[in-house]
């Protein structure tokens, strides 16, 4: 008579992980240990080698299944109420090879000014992207799980697709990095009631494969904006190295925490235009009080901007004029190297922006965002006040609950019906109105 815990079957999960941007996995330890010059070190063995920590991967599938597939998360990552129950997978380490780990620069905008705050740099580490990784999840099938079979194999294929298409682990991933993808996952099923099955196991051969679908598994309550974009002429990424990128091999990119303070800063242009009042904005990206101490991380994430090796870099000398007589101030030449189109082609690159948990007037202020990035009224980069960073867009693609929409570079709504976009924008007025309502209420 078999127990509870015999085990009935195997599933498998292996393939080769890339990072798709930078990484960072928190070391976790003091930076006057290791490192007393940068704030945030990466994670790595004693032998200085990073790795992907299993129970990382495991907290941020946990999370996906509850989105995706929600009814089987128990019977795959186990519980720790009452009645407990072990978790169904095993999730190794992921060692990483061809790595560069690198040390980036932060700041903290003022929102009203515009400007860097004082006393706000900090720096931190991160592997560059292009590391890579052996992936190896195994899922053992025991007498409990009777009944159970046909939901693990669907949360199962769920991961997968989920891994294929692309995962943010780690730190500031709501901020483009931490992106990995295994494109050539492999998810195999035995059988141990079968006893070829048991044999191929032992030999360590093949197992029967089961198949991943290739369009991306996106939750029903998450909104998906991807966008072709270009630049309309010149955009400037200032780094702390003021000088051009000489070396081609080295990817130029907008980091996405600069896209992201741009797109907060539009929505809250949006929304004082609107007369709404901006406690949605905190809602929507997050925040951070020194003060109180109090914090909570966004829904909206970004992925950052990479440009591929046709970009033009040129130097441009450029002055200091004095404001009382008008002339060039002494000293005052140097050099800017902004990346140019170049002449009769569009620099293009892709924008891609994920709302979490998002509401339909959430997705309404979205939709007026992105109508904005559409038309060319929102600038990235630095010097924009002087024309650089203009950026318009070729095609967006909307997904959201179930639906998806395709908007054209007039603003034409190719694919999906224009009616529900516009109830979304409807839906974000009716959702101020409502506030007001129950503020002048609460007064009387």
């Amino acid at each position: 008579m078999l127990n509870s815990a015999s085990v009935m079957g195997r599933y498998t999960l292996t393939g080769t992980v890339k990072l798709t941007s930078p990484l960072i996995i928190r070391a976790g330890v003091s930076n006057d240990i290791l490192n007393d010059t940068v704030d945030d070190i990466v994670v790595t063995y004693h032998d200085g080698q990073p790795f992907i920590p299993g129970t990382s991967l495991a907290g941020v599938l946990r999370q996906a299944i509850q989105d995706l597939e929600p009814a089987s998360e128990f019977a795959l990552f186990g519980s720790i109420d009452d009645k407990g129950t072990q978790s169904a997978l095993q999730i190794n380490d992921i060692p990483l090879d061809n790595t560069n780990i690198v040390v980036r620069d932060g700041i903290r905008i003022d929102e009203v000014r515009g400007v860097t705050e004082d006393g706000a740099k900090y720096d931190f580490e991160v592997i560059e992207s292009g590391a890579t990784g052996q992936l190896r999840i195994d899922c053992i099938i025991r007498q409990c799980h009777q009944g159970k079979e046909d939901k693990i194999k669907q949360a199962l294929v769920a991961l997968a697709n989920l891994l294929k298409n692309g995962v943010a682990i780690g730190a500031r991933t709501v901020n483009g990095l931490g992106r990995v993808a295994c494109k050539d996952i492999s998810l195999e099923h035995y059988d141990f009631t079968k006893a070829e099955h048991v044999k191929a196991w032992l030999l360590r051969k093949s197992g029967s494969s089961i198949a991943i679908p290739k369009h991306r598994m996106v939750a029903d309550n998450d909104l998906v904006i991807d966008m072709e974009c270009y630049l309309e002429d010149t955009v400037l990424i200032k780094s702390i190295f003021e000088e051009a990128w000489e070396d081609r091999s080295v990817s130029l990119f907008i980091p996405g925490t600069s896209i992201k303070g741009v797109l907060r800063h539009h929505c809250g242009r949006i929304l004082d235009v609107l007369g709404i009042d901006k406690t949605m904005i905190d809602n929507l990206f997050g925040y951070s009080k020194d003060k109180t101490k109090e914090s909570r991380k966004g829904r909206v994430m970004v992925d950052e901007v990479y440009f591929d090796k046709s970009f033009t870099q040129e130097e441009q000398p450029r002055i200091r004029v004095d404001r009382f007589t008008g002339g060039a101030m002494n000293g005052a030449l140097f050099q800017d190297y902004p990346v140019r189109n170049t002449k009769g082609n569009k620099l293009i690159f892709p924008l891609r922006m994920t709302v979490k948990n998002c509401k339909d007037s959430d997705a309404g202020l979205v939709m007026l965002l992105v109508k904005d990035l559409m038309t060319g009224q929102i600038t990235l980069g630095a010097n924009r006040t002087i024309g650089y960073g203009r950026i318009k867009g070729n095609l967006v693609t909307v997904q959201y609950q179930g639906e998806s929409y395709v908007i054209d570079g007039a603003g034409k709504v190719t694919e999906g019906q224009a009616t529900k976009l516009e109830s979304l924008v409807t839906a974000l007025h009716h959702s101020t109105k409502g506030a007001m309502q129950a503020k002048e209420g609460a007064h009387e």
